[in-house]
């Protein structure tokens, strides 16, 4: 997944592509953009300048999508389109949840349709049979923070279990203590990402 960043003020007019959290090898610049590649040439970042004048985005995040490869496509000349549309947040059901002695966490195996993840989560809400939001390996939050697969007390954990804050949904629809709780009509395995 590509994490999109714009904001014409605080950004002086530069949309940020972030595309994976590789350290740049190599940097190609120009007046209308500048690209980062990795130790193996493949393209980790893509900030264009002056982007106003390309398009009238006005969001601050949003989801990298055809309509944006286009744009890339045309400035840069670099083709993204294999991360469009990837689905990086998902709806998940926690199949089990257990406390991890002595801590506030819980294990819990959450079933993401294609597969079981092992994921530590944190939240005091966390419990067993709740439909949940799953930021999944590659997924970029609001934040910029990419969810990579990580370990705590030597237990590895293969995502997030999301919270509106953390997504940055403001909608009353959703608990904003702990973790999204979602009802049974969201479906497992389906794609969340549409809907922040």
């Amino acid at each position: 997944m590509i994490g999109c960043f714009y904001n014409k003020n605080s950004l002086n007019d530069t949309l940020i592509l972030n595309v994976s959290n590789e350290k740049p090898i190599k940097i190609d610049q120009n007046n209308n953009y500048c690209l980062g590649f990795d130790r193996n040439n493949e393209v980790c970042f893509i900030n264009i300048f002056n982007f106003s004048k390309y398009d009238n985005f006005d969001k601050s995040y949003f989801l990298f999508n055809d309509q944006l490869n286009k744009i890339v496509m045309d400035i840069c000349k670099v083709d993204l389109s294999k991360y469009v549309n990837k689905n990086n947040f998902v709806i998940g059901h926690i199949d089990e949840c257990e406390e991890i002695s002595g801590t506030h966490l819980h294990k819990c195996k959450v079933n993401i349709g294609n597969e079981i993840l092992d994921i530590i989560c944190g939240a005091k809400n966390a419990r067993k049979d709740l439909n949940v939001v799953v930021a999944t390996i590659g997924a970029i939050l609001p934040n910029g923070k990419r969810i990579n697969k990580g370990k705590l007390l030597g237990i590895e954990s293969f995502g997030m279990l999301c919270s509106a804050k953390e997504l940055g949904i403001t909608n009353k629809k959703f608990n904003d203590q702990g973790i999204i709780e979602l009802n049974s009509t969201y479906l497992v395995g389906s794609s969340f990402n549409e809907m922040f």
